[in-house]
C-alpha cells in the first residue's frame, strides 16, 4: 500500500492542502516524466484522509474506448482522430460528472499531458457548459516543474522501473528516449511561440521554457506552478493504490458515436498548441 511521502512542513503539502480545500476538479498538467503520477497518487491519499471521494481521469485509460483495430496504438503513439475524439468527449463528461457528484466531498483528479493535443480541449475556450466550469474557482490546474537535476533522476528511475516494474503500468511507461523526444517536440513549440530561440543541436531540458509553454497552453485557466527540486522517497510504485479508484471514461457506444461523427466530418487542420 502507498504511504504519504510529502513532508507535512513542506510548501508542496501546503499547496496540496489549499487545493483540496478549494477545488473539486484538479488537473496535473505537464509532459510525461515530470512526476504527475506520483503527485496524483499523493493528492489522492491526502484527499482520502480529508474524507473526499476521488475519481480519476488519466489519458491512458480515457483513450482506450476510442481505439479500435482501425485506430490502434502504434509504437506508443495515439492516432490523431482518437486524440481529437477523447477531447470532444471530455468536455461533456466533466459537466456530467459534476452534475452526478453526490456531494461537495467528491473530487476529480486528472492528469493532462496536453503535448500533442492530449486533453487540449479543456484548455481552449468554447461556448458550452464546460467553459464556466473550467474557468470557475473550484477548478485548478497544477504544473509540476522539475529541476534539471530532478528531471535527469526521473529519466534514470524510469529506465529502471521499465526494466523491473513494481506495477504492471510501469512496463508501459514512456521510456527515456521517448521522454527526450517529447521534450524536443515541446521545445520546437516554444520556438514557434517565440518562447525559446532555435538551437543547432537538441536543446537540453529547460524548466523555464517548459513552464512558459504550459503557461501559454493554460492561459485561460487557474494555474499553479509547483517547482520540484528533490525526489520524493516513494517506497512503492507511483501507481500503487490507484487501481481501486473509479475512472472517468466513455462508454463503448458513446465512444463509437463520437468516432463516427468525426469520421464523417471534414477535418480542420491546426496546430495542437493553438488556444
Amino acid at each position: 500500500m502507498p504511504s504519504l511521502v510529502i513532508p507535512p512542513e513542506s510548501a508542496l503539502y501546503a499547496t496540496f492542502s489549499e487545493t483540496l480545500a478549494g477545488a473539486d476538479l484538479v488537473f496535473f498538467a505537464g509532459l510525461p516524466g515530470v512526476g504527475k503520477s506520483l503527485l496524483l497518487q499523493q493528492m489522492a491519499l491526502m484527499a482520502a484522509e480529508a474524507g473526499r471521494r476521488v475519481t480519476l481521469l488519466q489519458w491512458d485509460v480515457a483513450r482506450q474506448p476510442f481505439e479500435s483495430p482501425r485506430y490502434p496504438l502504434q509504437d506508443g503513439a495515439t492516432h490523431p482522430l482518437v486524440i481529437r475524439a477523447v477531447g470532444v468527449w471530455l468536455r461533456g463528461a466533466l459537466v456530467q460528472w459534476v452534475a452526478s457528484a453526490r456531494n461537495t466531498n467528491d473530487l476529480l483528479l486528472g492528469e493532462a499531458p496536453l503535448i500533442g493535443g492530449r486533453f487540449m480541449e479543456i484548455c481552449r475556450p468554447a461556448d458550452d457548459a464546460a467553459e464556466a466550469l473550467l474557468r470557475g474557482e473550484r477548478t485548478r490546474f497544477l504544473l509540476p516543474v522539475p529541476s534539471v537535476e530532478l528531471r535527469a533522476h526521473i529519466e534514470a528511475q524510469r529506465e529502471r522501473s521499465i526494466a523491473a516494474p513494481r506495477h504492471q503500468n510501469e512496463a508501459h511507461d514512456a521510456p527515456p528516449d521517448l521522454l527526450r523526444a517529447l521534450w524536443h517536440d515541446l521545445h520546437q513549440v516554444a520556438i514557434q511561440l517565440r518562447l525559446a530561440t532555435a538551437a543547432e543541436d537538441d536543446a537540453p531540458y529547460s524548466p523555464s521554457t517548459y513552464a512558459a509553454v504550459y503557461r501559454h497552453l493554460l492561459q485561460r485557466r487557474t494555474l499553479t506552478r509547483i517547482d520540484l527540486r528533490r525526489p520524493l522517497p516513494a517506497a512503492t510504485s507511483v501507481y500503487a493504490g490507484l487501481d481501486a479508484l473509479p475512472q472517468l471514461r466513455a462508454a463503448t457506444a458513446e465512444a463509437d458515436a463520437i468516432m463516427a461523427e468525426l469520421e464523417a466530418a471534414p477535418s480542420t487542420a491546426y496546430a495542437w498548441y493553438v488556444v
